[in-house]
């Protein structure tokens, strides 16, 4: 088993137990639209990318935005989004009984994936910076423990590969490719909820391990803006001797999405072929 501190030292000095407070909630309210039934933090990086390629100027994000942001930045838009209900009942009732052809006007979906190099561009755009922090795989297998703690040193657009070194070791770069390479929270997107399966950085160590959120996180104001600074989750394979998993506390900076759910598209769910082939 895992060591059985339960106190995670990554980040800086121990955190207390965070204390319930009246204003936490309407922080809250301000970083994620109240009005918007959809919870667009539970969607993946390139899903929110996707919808700001989509509308694009129209949704105020900044261009160096983290993914962490880009959620809220999406609600909002979607917030301010103006729509005639009964144009868009009445067209979708028409779709069902086979009277028209209706789409809204935003629809361009036309049968087919985004082709390989709108991907390439969309992912150059929101590459990590050099020098910015990042979960990086240095290991072929998916065993636990093999996303390390990783700080970018230059993104190759033509070849979508990454020069990144380990933080526990700056010797040598590492050449990774894109999809080995997550950026990392701000803490203030706040799309880790309760049992939500996740990689954490374990106690004293660099390496991120499987883990589940096992308490819901708390939202504090930092300065104005409202941040979980913490989140705490049970470690895989961390039973103590009498076979327990204690919670431990992490930095909300070092708790990164399992990669499937990071780096998913949701064009690759679409059936792109044609009927009898």
């Amino acid at each position: 088993t895992m060591m059985s501190t339960t106190t995670a030292s990554t980040g800086g000095a121990a955190a207390t137990k965070p204390q319930r407070r009246t204003s936490q909630k309407a922080g809250h309210s301000r970083s994620y639209p109240r009005g918007v039934g959809l919870d667009f933090r539970k969607l993946a990086g390139l899903t929110l990318f996707s919808y700001i390629d989509h509308h694009g100027t129209c949704v105020n994000v900044r261009p160096e935005a983290p993914p962490s942001e880009l959620a809220v930045a999406v609600a909002r838009h979607f917030e301010s989004m103006e729509v005639e209900e009964e144009a868009c009942i009445g067209g979708f009732l028409s779709r069902l009984e086979g009277k028209t052809d209706y789409a809204r006007k935003t629809a361009y979906f036309d049968g087919r994936a985004p082709p390989n190099i709108a991907k390439k561009r969309r992912r150059s755009k929101w590459a990590a910076r050099p020098g910015e922090q990042v979960a990086a795989k240095v290991t072929r297998t998916d065993e636990n423990g093999s996303w390390i703690l990783a700080s970018v040193q230059r993104f190759y657009a033509d070849t979508e590969t990454y020069d990144v070194q380990d933080e526990d070791d700056t010797s040598k770069l590492i050449r990774l490719p894109w999809s080995h390479v997550m950026r990392l929270s701000t803490g203030a997107e706040g799309c880790f909820q309760k049992g939500t399966d996740c990689m954490a950085i374990f106690p004293e160590t660099t390496s991120f391990y499987r883990s589940k959120v096992s308490k819901a996180p708390v939202w504090k104001l930092s300065g104005t803006t409202p941040m979980i600074q913490e989140i705490i989750v049970k470690f895989e394979d961390d039973e103590d001797d009498q076979s327990r998993t204690p919670h431990r506390r992490v930095p909300s900076r070092y708790v990164i999405p399992i990669p499937t759910q990071y780096f998913y598209e949701e064009a690759e769910d679409v059936d792109l072929t044609p009927p009898g082939k």
